[in-house]
């Protein structure tokens, strides 16, 4: 049986990949970073944690896992995380590990939000000096949405019925362009499939994606909000199918807040 960990596990762009690699049959290890307040976990614990394919394991296990010959790939879900001190240490989980040749046939995925392409560049090029050798590779996401997202996120403050006044653009949120989380999701597991290793930047076949979100929940973007991210010409892009109309995609995430955040 195909094997995986995802850094991250119940993160917003984690769980959606752990839930996915669930449903092809995928056996999933799980692992959250420590002294990290996590949103709804509790509630996500419940709906994932119920899977036999299913296992949580710290990060203090990281070299037992890496000895695993079973395991194919390891997914960092950075795309939310805020403190750069949880990047260093993932960074010391790699330096601190002598003995790589356990990881000789394991592709590592980091998964960055394109708002910090640039304030956490240091660290993506060490963590490539550190792996140099090995299958790596960087998927760059632009703003995803959709159930489960963020409740600091635009769209989800929204949907929840803030005051137009209290409602405050997310630091990780980009303004050019936006995906459906379960598009993206289905995307980042098929390139990963592809055993690539050339960096990525995934974007959206719609155009103004995020502003047409906006439109659809009837909320007026305040002037200079929008965030223009200059991207190295060395970055593949990848265009993302919406699958479901832009109206459908956020019906879905406001039956979610229905469902689970009331």
């Amino acid at each position: 049986m195909k094997k995986a960990v995802i850094f991250g596990a119940y993160h917003f762009l984690g769980f959606h990949i752990c839930s996915a690699l669930l449903e092809e049959g995928e056996e999933i290890i799980g692992i959250t970073y420590p002294d990290l307040v996590v949103e709804d976990l509790d509630e996500k614990r419940m709906e994932i944690g119920r899977n036999a394919n299913f296992s949580e394991k710290s990060l203090a296990e990281f070299t037992s896992i890496l000895q695993d010959t079973n395991i194919e790939v390891l997914y960092f879900d950075f795309y939310t995380l805020k403190q750069l001190s949880k990047y260093d240490k993932v960074k010391n989980l790699f330096s601190e590990y002598s003995d790589k040749k356990e990881s000789q046939n394991k592709r590592f995925v980091f998964l960055v939000n394109v708002i910090s392409i640039e304030t956490e560049l240091d660290f993506i090029t060490s963590i490539k000096d550190i792996l140099n050798g090995y299958a790596m590779q960087v998927v760059y996401l632009p703003t995803l949405y959709g159930p489960w997202q963020p409740s600091d996120f635009l769209f989800q403050q929204v949907i929840e019925g803030k005051e137009q006044k209290n409602i405050q653009l997310n630091i990780r949120e980009y303004t050019n362009d936006a995906i459906f989380i379960e598009d993206a999701v289905k995307e980042v597991v098929k390139q990963t499939k592809k055993g690539q290793n050339n960096d990525i930047l995934l974007k959206s076949t719609e155009i103004n994606h995020w502003q047409r979100c906006l439109e659809q929940l009837k909320w007026d973007m305040p002037k200079g909000l929008t965030k223009d991210i200059s991207f190295s010409s060395y970055l593949q892009e990848v265009m993302v199918e919406n699958k479901e109309t832009i109206k459908d995609n956020l019906e879905q995430q406001k039956k979610h807040h229905l469902l689970y955040r009331i």
